[in-house]
């Protein structure tokens, strides 16, 4: 578990993610939006325009993109030290659209780091509680 990370979100609770992520992170602009101890977190995203399908929903891509960086984040603040993972595989499960100005907040479980491979889940929930996606996620290790 990486603790300074940890303590350094929690001191910037919050504040978006693209003043300190390069690429496609930093587009995605999320914020952490709590953290505990142990470096559990929930990660909320605004959806854009430039993140909708083409009859006004949330793309799939954008959907799984966040489900994807929510993982990959959580994976990180709780593997060891000097692990980085990558993603394998993902399945994600589409159950409700979700709307320019929405709130999206992704809520990751991991299930089990292992010495390669790390298995992990996201639920993708509106500002109104509802679940909008989930997804399911297997990261290998690289370092």
């Amino acid at each position: 578990m990486k603790t300074d990370y940890i303590q350094q979100i929690r001191e910037n609770l919050g504040q978006p993610m693209s003043e300190y992520l390069p690429g496609f992170g930093a587009w995605l602009n999320g914020a952490v939006t709590a953290i505990d101890e142990e470096g559990h977190i929930k990660l909320a995203f605004e959806v854009r325009e430039n993140m909708l399908n083409p009859m006004g929903a949330m793309h799939g891509g954008a959907v799984a993109g966040i489900i994807d960086e929510v993982l990959g984040f959580q994976i990180f603040l709780k593997s060891e030290k000097d692990a980085a993972y990558v993603s394998m595989t993902m399945n994600v499960d589409f159950l409700k659209g979700a709307k320019t100005g929405d709130i999206i907040t992704g809520i990751p479980k991991v299930v089990r780091i292992g010495k390669r491979t790390a298995n992990v889940r996201c639920d993708l929930q509106n500002q109104k509680g509802e679940l909008v996606a989930q997804g399911v996620a297997n990261f290998m290790r690289i370092a």
